[in-house]
């Protein structure tokens, strides 16, 4: 499974793209907590799973691509 980071996670985890070996189903928050360090410091989140807006609930396979981005807000 391929992951896009953007902003301060690909800050965190030093990558702007990581790929992970799963099998079978997984919670893709469960995932996202494995490889990005301090990812619940972050509130503010978008999590875009083969191009559609999804939870951390959402489960992936080893096939899917998943892009995730902190909500940026401005004036």
């Amino acid at each position: 499974m391929k992951i896009k980071l953007m902003g301060v996670f690909s800050h965190l985890a030093g990558s702007q793209e990581i790929e992970v070996k799963i099998s079978g189903k997984k919670r893709v928050g469960d995932i996202l907590r494995e490889t990005i360090p301090r990812f619940d410091d972050i509130k503010g989140k978008i999590i875009i799973i083969n191009g559609k807006i999804a939870t951390e609930d959402a489960e992936v396979t080893d096939k899917d691509f998943v892009k995730v981005m902190p909500v940026v807000s401005g004036g």
